[in-house]
């Protein structure tokens, strides 16, 4: 039925009169014919209902466990299908026809669904299309399933879920997609495995997100399940020296053994050259290398004495490990010669720690240790790896995402996941938060009159205001343009209502003496129903603070030559 809806249209309907007990199940039967979703979407407009039909390429409950979340494909294009309401059980292959508004959300095209019907397939599976990373090949695949081969550039966790960059080197720079796992996602996928330059294919539904109208788009790609990240091949520095040294070993012995009558001298000497070659590689790796038994360094590398700031191996050699280890990361230098009868399950998996390095001075590393023989003694051989940097990386590209530049608060991005838990724990203990809008009066003629520069800092005045009326636990961010947005944890409508006046005299307070502007904030606020979702609560507060500037009802603050005065006037 791929690229047939109008037949689509017409097999469901005879499906449903003459076979009511077909597994297919509605919530709401469409009744309008179906159109392609390639015109459906170009003839989308202010809620203008379309029904569309095609192919399910995710089931029900994995893009989310909170709501229904699928997504369809026919011959011309794909659609997402959402709905908060819709109760309906659809299985990847099932023929999925439809009836809503399409709208966007965040960047992303969706169809907000009213009724869904579905004739369930026997266990069709639905084939990927194959796609380069590009962001123009992203944009004709929208919401279709596809495939995608690229190499790890960056990894990481917010509180709304798990991220990996993946690149296509090809394109230097351009060919970037963000393989998205979020928090309610209804399938078990841990992207912490993820190593930097590993190559992975990986098969997910296309979506797009933008923050703002003049963000750049950020391609995303949500698998369906965790079969659908594969690591092609590792690009982690893996102690692969310690195989050839062991190989190399096992070489000169076996040599030794098939020529037993070549001299003691000459068996020395081949074992003093591989012993030479093995501390020659030692000495070259970028990473550090401890060996050590019960606790005491036995060896060490010269990468492991830069890596701790000390002056010579020998500072290291017949020391208490522990003593160069942070007391919250111990276990990861814990011993292991327990485990040298099985070299598999010796080696422990790679994790973060931190070392003390001279003047006791914090070292982030990755660690990994296995059992070894030193000496003819059970020890325990550690790699660790300076990450210093790449940490710094994670926390630049973290702060670039939820934090707003110029003043320094979170975006709208960080406000929509900092709130949506803060809602969670208010449905869960009884509590009714407020949400509060604060609107900079003024700022196009303080920008036309006064310069781009003081419009900035009439906004910052705003921003550091609002933090210092509010308390640590309330949530404060810069919404748009001149607009802000709070969320009172534990407060109430009486309360809020005195924002507006504490704002203006925090701002006259904070406000350079002799500024030639005036600097004022109307605010709007509203108590939040934790049954509703935010982005409602969020609309009755915009409704709040439009109604108040008509009522003509807002604080000023007047900037004299001798001080600052709080004028309360009522237009």
């Amino acid at each position: 039925m791929r690229g047939r809806p109008y037949a689509l249209a017409v097999v469901v309907g005879a499906s449903l009169i003459a076979t009511p007990c077909l597994l297919a199940q509605t919530a709401s039967r469409p009744t309008a014919l179906p159109g392609s979703i390639a015109a459906a979407l170009a003839a989308r407009g202010e809620n203008h209902e379309v029904t569309v039909a095609g192919r399910a390429i995710v089931a029900t409950g994995k893009l989310q466990s909170s709501a229904f979340d699928i997504a369809i494909e026919d011959a011309t294009s794909g659609l997402r299908i959402f709905s908060r309401s819709l109760l309906v059980a659809v299985k990847e292959g099932d023929s999925v026809t439809a009836t809503g508004v399409i709208k966007t959300y965040r960047g992303n095209v969706e169809l907000v669904a009213g009724s869904v019907a579905v004739i369930p397939a026997p266990g069709r599976v639905v084939v990927p299309t194959e796609l380069a990373i590009d962001p123009d090949a992203m944009a004709q695949h929208a919401s279709q399933l596809v495939r995608v081969h690229g190499r790890v550039a960056a990894f990481g966790h917010s509180e709304g879920g798990q991220w990996l960059r993946l690149t296509n080197d090809a394109l230097a720079g351009r060919g970037t997609v963000t393989v998205w796992v979020p928090a309610n996602h209804g399938a078990p996928i841990d992207l912490s495995s993820a190593q930097l330059s590993d190559s992975m294919v990986v098969t997910g539904v296309v979506t797009s997100y933008q923050d703002n109208a003049d963000d750049p788009m950020v391609w995303q790609l949500v698998p369906r399940d965790s079969r659908d990240m594969v690591v092609l091949e590792s690009g982690a520095t893996l102690p692969s020296w310690l195989l050839w040294v062991v190989l190399g070993v096992a070489l000169v012995l076996g040599t030794i053994l098939a020529r037993s009558r070549i001299s003691a001298r000459r068996h020395l000497v081949a074992l003093r050259e591989t012993e030479a070659r093995y501390r020659q590689l030692l000495a070259l790796l970028p990473d550090a290398v401890l060996v050590h038994s019960r606790g005491v360094v036995l060896f060490t590398n010269p990468a492991a004495v830069e890596l701790l700031g000390l002056p010579s191996e020998q500072s290291l050699i017949g020391m208490p490990l522990l003593n160069f280890v942070h007391a919250d990361s111990r276990e990861a230098f814990a011993s292991r010669e327990n485990g040298i009868s099985d070299a598999s399950s010796a080696r422990a998996p790679r994790v973060r720690a931190q070392m003390l390095g001279a003047n006791a001075s914090a070292v982030e590393v990755e660690v990994t240790s296995s059992a070894c023989v030193y000496h003819n003694q059970p020890a325990t051989v550690v790699l660790a790896r300076d990450i210093t940097a790449q940490l710094r990386y994670e926390r630049e590209l973290h702060a670039l995402a939820l934090v707003d530049d110029l003043t320094g608060l979170p975006n709208r991005r960080a406000f929509s996941i900092f709130a949506e838990q803060e809602l969670a724990r208010a449905r869960r203990y009884g509590r009714t938060p407020v949400v509060v809008f604060a609107d900079l009066d003024g700022l196009k003629q303080i920008n036309d009159q006064y310069g781009h520069a003081a419009g900035d800092l009439a906004l910052r005045l705003v921003a550091n205001g609002l933090k210092s009326i509010l308390r640590e636990t309330d949530i404060v961010a810069r919404w748009s343009g001149d607009e802000f947005v709070a969320l009172m944890v534990e407060g109430s409508e009486e309360v809020s209502h005195l924002v507006g006046s504490r704002l203006d005299a925090a701002i006259a307070v904070q406000a350079p003496s002799g500024l030639p502007y005036v600097v004022t904030a109307s605010v709007g606020a509203t108590a939040l129903d934790p049954e509703l979702p935010l982005r409602d609560a969020m609309e009755r507060a915009d409704a709040e603070l439009y109604a108040q500037k008509k009522r003509g009802r807002r604080s000023k603050v007047r900037t004299t030559p001798i001080g600052v005065d709080l004028v309360r006037q009522q237009d």
